[in-house]
């Protein structure tokens, strides 16, 4: 079978994988995209139970596939305590990981400036101090620590088995391409390049950050063979982000074209299950063995059309 073949090169078969943040949204795509391309082992880490119990179901449902056992893993990410359970646990079923994705993420508060006044005027410096200084520092702070802090604790402690997963891979050989090394994926997010926060001040300061964790790492796990890769999704449907479609009246997903409009995402349409799961496929097979220290966007288009410095 020819190396150029689909089958060959968007195949992640036999591929061990944990997911931080496998009980919804984005991760529970992963987690799905993965078991339906050949992943051997998925365990799906989280708060919820019962959220990683519905992740494993549905992975469950996917037919014309084996069986893929996905195990879910409590944990909290802000804890080093529970990361350090939820290793154990790992490592107790798997010798090695050979992707790990640090999905966790949470919005926060919603930290807006107020609206221009019905004679078009501005608000007040006044105003826009007491909008913004109103919300407690701590809930400002719990969005750095989940978004920021636990993805990098989260990749320091998973480190162990990833270069076991190394270790694993067949000695090079010349004019043979080895399999991919070990790899670790980071969620981040588009507002971490948007200058305007049309949110929340912590979570697009969190996700520029983030952003910059995933250069850094990469940089510093470089020489051990191990990858790190940043995604950073603009408006896919998913609990963190309902309230952007619910806001403008969209019935479901959005993925439909013309359910936003064009100066707000230039193919008019939020990101669908297919378009993130295609690229998780690629990054995780041998087609994304090259990326190393990659932001992936995917977007439609909208940093494109708002104030941004990507």
């Amino acid at each position: 079978m020819s190396s150029l073949q689909a089958s060959q090169l968007f195949s992640v078969q036999d591929r061990v994988v944990v997911i931080t943040g496998g009980g919804s949204g984005l991760g529970r795509i992963m987690a799905r995209a993965l078991a339906a391309n050949g992943a051997s082992k998925i365990f799906v880490l989280g708060r919820r139970e019962e959220t990683l119990h519905e992740t494993a179901t549905q992975v469950a449902d996917i037919t014309d596939i084996p069986q893929i056992p996905v195990i879910s893993v409590i944990c909290d990410v802000t804890s080093k305590e529970s990361l350090d359970a939820a290793y154990e646990s790992v490592a107790a079923q798997t010798g090695h990981v050979d992707l790990l994705f640090a999905n966790s993420g949470i919005m926060g508060p919603l930290m807006r400036t107020p609206p221009p006044k019905p004679d078009g005027s501005l608000p007040s410096v006044a105003e826009v101090r007491d909008n913004l200084y109103n919300i407690p520092m701590d809930e400002f702070n719990k969005v750095m620590e989940v978004n920021v802090t636990g993805a990098y604790y989260t990749v320091l402690a998973f480190l162990p088995l990833l270069e076991a997963a190394n270790k694993r891979r067949p000695a090079p050989q010349p004019g043979v391409l080895t399999p991919p090394s070990a790899q670790v994926v980071i969620t981040s997010s588009i507002a971490g390049f948007i200058r305007k926060p049309p949110f929340s001040f912590a979570y697009n300061a969190s996700k520029a950050s983030t952003t910059h964790l995933v250069k850094m790492l990469s940089t510093t796990l470089n020489p051990y063979h191990i990858r790190v890769n940043g995604i950073t999704p603009g408006l896919y449907y998913s609990d963190m982000a309902g309230h952007i479609f619910e806001d403008r009246g969209i019935q479901g997903s959005g993925i439909s074209e013309g359910s936003f409009p064009s100066d707000m995402i230039p193919l008019t349409r939020g990101g669908g299950e297919q378009d993130f799961a295609g690229l998780i496929v690629w990054m995780a097979s041998a087609s994304g063995g090259y990326l190393n220290g990659a932001i992936m966007l995917t977007d439609g288009g909208r940093v494109g059309s708002v104030p941004a410095t990507y």
